[in-house]
C-alpha cells in the first residue's frame, strides 16, 4: 500500500556490517602496524591479528541466520560472478576469514601447541618454516595480501547498498568510503580498548608505552578528521544528486534521523573522541614533550563512543535506505 515503510534490513544486518568492518578494520591496522615497525609495534600488531577473526565470525552468524533459507547460504560458494557484488562480498569475507585466522595463528605465542597431539604433524618438516627468517616472511606476506582482501570487505557492503539506484540515500559514491573510514576507526578503537584498557601496559617499559600510544592516537586523530571529510561528502552529494536524493538527505537533516546521526555517529562517534585525542596529542605536538601519563579511562571513552558511532552509523544508513524510496515516491 503506498505510503507503508516496508523494512526487510533489519538490525541483525547492521550487526554484521559493523562486526565486518570492525574485522576489517582491525586487520588493516594491524597489519600496517607490523610493516611501519615490525618489533616497535609488535604490541598493536599482535592485539589486532587477535581480534580481527571473531567480530565477522559472529556477523556472517547472525546474517545466515537472518537469512530466508539459512540451510542453503553455502551455495553462494558453488560459482563465482563477477558481476554480482552480493557473489564476490561472500568470496571475500570467505577469504577474509582464511587470512585473519592464519594471521592470529602466526602471531600466538605458542603457535606450535596446537600439534602436540599429532607426533607425525609435530616432527614434520612443514612446521619448520614457521621460525625465524621464514616466520617472518610468511607473517609480511599474510599481512600483505590480507591488506587489499580487508580494503574489500570494509568497503563491499557500501559497494552492494550503492549498486540499489531505486535507494537514493544508500545510492551514493561516498558510502563505500564512508565505510571503510569507519571500519578503520572502529578496528583501531576496539585494538586500543584491548591494549589500553583491558590488557593495559603490564611489562612494558615506558619507552614502550610511548610508542604504542603515540602510534594508536594517531591513527585515531588522522581517522577521525578523514570520517568528518567523508560524512561532509557523504551529505553534498545527497545534495547534489537528483531530487530523489535530495529528498532522501533530509532524513538526516531535520527528519527522522537526524537526532540520532548528529549526536551518536557525529558527536559521540566522531567529536568527542576526536577532543579527546587532541587532548592527549598537545603535549608531543606542541610542547614537543612527551604524552601524557596513560589515563584508561580516557582510552576507554574514545574507543566506546568510536564503537557507538560506528554502530550508529551503519544502523541509520540500513534503516534510513529503506525509507528513502518511500519519502520519494
Amino acid at each position: 500500500m503506498e505510503g507503508q515503510v516496508h523494512i526487510h534490513w533489519n538490525w541483525i544486518v547492521a550487526v554484521d556490517l559493523f562486526a565486518a568492518g570492525l574485522s576489517a578494520g582491525a586487520f588493516i591496522i594491524s597489519a600496517t602496524a607490523y610493516f611501519l615497525g615490525k618489533e616497535r609495534y609488535e604490541n598493536i600488531t599482535r592485539i589486532g591479528a587477535y581480534i580481527a577473526p571473531f567480530p565477522v565470525m559472529i556477523g556472517i552468524l547472525a546474517l545466515i541466520y537472518d537469512l530466508e533459507r539459512p540451510q542453503l547460504f553455502w551455495k553462494l560458494f558453488l560459482t563465482f560472478q563477477p558481476n554480482s557484488v552480493m557473489s564476490l562480498g561472500s568470496w571475500l569475507l570467505l577469504f577474509f576469514s582464511i587470512f585473519s585466522l592464519t594471521h592470529l595463528y602466526l602471531w600466538l605465542p605458542e603457535r606450535l601447541d596446537f600439534f602436540k597431539i599429532f607426533p607425525p604433524i609435530r616432527s614434520s618438516r612443514f612446521l619448520s618454516r614457521f621460525r625465524g627468517d621464514n616466520l617472518t616472511k610468511i607473517r609480511g606476506l599474510v599481512a600483505g595480501f590480507g591488506i587489499p582482501i580487508s580494503i574489500g570487505v570494509a568497503i563491499y557492503t557500501g559497494v552492494l547498498l550503492g549498486a540499489l539506484t531505486a535507494r537514493p540515500f544508500w545510492n551514493n559514491p561516498m558510502l563505500p568510503m564512508l565505510f571503510l573510514v569507519s571500519a578503520m576507526m572502529t578496528g583501531s578503537a576496539s585494538i586500543c580498548f584491548v591494549g589500553c584498557f583491558i590488557k593495559g601496559f603490564r611489562g612494558m617499559s615506558r619507552e614502550n608505552i610511548n610508542t604504542n600510544k603515540f602510534m594508536i592516537h594517531s591513527i585515531d586523530f588522522t581517522l577521525m578528521v578523514f570520517s568528518i571529510i567523508a560524512v561532509f561528502l557523504f551529505i553534498l552529494g545527497l545534495y547534489v544528486s537528483p531530487r530523489s536524493s535530495v529528498a532522501a538527505v533530509h532524513l538526516i537533516m531535520g527528519g527522522e534521523f537526524t537526532f540520532l546521526f548528529w549526536t551518536f555517529v557525529v558527536g559521540v562517534g566522531i567529536l568527542v573522541p576526536l577532543a579527546l585525542e587532541v587532548y592527549e596529542l598537545i603535549p608531543h605536538y606542541i610542547e614537543q614533550v612527551e604524552l601524557r601519563e596513560h589515563s584508561p579511562w580516557i582510552s576507554g571513552i574514545i574507543t566506546t563512543s568510536v564503537l557507538i558511532g560506528g554502530f550508529a552509523m551503519r544502523y541509520i544508513v540500513i534503516y534510513a535506505g529503506q525509507m528513502a524510496q518511500i519519502i520519494t515516491t
